[in-house]
């Protein structure tokens, strides 16, 4: 938790660093503020600066979206030991390191987490497109959050489901007919983000236990 912490705080840093250049960036360079500044409509320019926020805001969700799958990804091998752990405990058994069981988490959790990292960024490219769009793109946010949300879920939840030998093809089919309880996984990891630093620093211990009950609670009625 506390080497999460310290890796957000780095990351969005550098997030607020560079995202205000790129977006102005982008409006000197089509010279879209000089062509603002010639109809001299405070309509228009209230409508270019709203979609200036949320392009922002979009583009803060993919750079937190990469940060969390570079994370996902160098500490697949915490994340894969802290869950056979939850597992001894939640069966109430003593725990027995399984050097295969372990490294077969390890190499599938990065697989899992690589192959959602392409498939959002397939989604994200015409979320980030439709939001410039005045009106329409003022709710493309909203849509990030929960694949966002989906997402982060999906690759915490995926631990459980490994666990009870399914592959990777069944645990999708199998979250794909639960997309509630990931997206709820999710949602709530990123509502303790609104806490700073307890927040930040439990967020992903939190993420990993909820899955590891939703996935039980999946099972247990069906």
């Amino acid at each position: 938790g506390v080497i999460y912490t310290s890796l957000f705080i780095i990351g969005m840093n550098y997030f607020g660093q560079t995202s205000s250049f790129f977006i102005e960036s982008i409006i000197l360079k089509t010279g879209l503020k000089s062509f603002i500044d010639s109809l001299n409509s405070n309509w228009l320019g209230f409508f270019i600066t709203m979609g200036s926020f949320w392009l922002w805001f979009t583009l803060l969700l993919f750079y937190f979206a990469l940060f969390k799958y570079l994370f996902l990804i160098f500490f697949a091998p915490l994340f894969a030991y802290l869950h056979l752990r939850i597992v001894a405990i939640q069966k109430a058994i003593p725990f027995i390191f399984n050097k295969r069981e372990y490294f077969r988490l390890v190499g599938r959790s990065i697989l899992v987490n690589l192959n959602n990292m392409l498939w959002q960024t397939v989604y994200l490219i015409p979320i980030v497109l439709v939001c410039t769009l005045p009106v329409v793109g003022w709710f493309t946010p909203l849509f990030t959050i929960l694949m966002e949300s989906y997402f982060l879920g999906f690759a915490m939840m995926d631990f459980g489901l490994a666990t009870e030998k399914q592959n990777k093809n069944l645990a999708a089919a199998y979250l794909s007919r639960h997309k509630g309880l990931p997206t709820g996984n999710g949602i709530v990891f990123y509502l303790l983000h609104l806490l700073p630093i307890i927040g930040w620093i439990t967020a992903p211990f939190y993420a990993l236990v909820a899955a590891h009950l939703n996935t039980q609670e999946i099972k247990d009625t069906e």
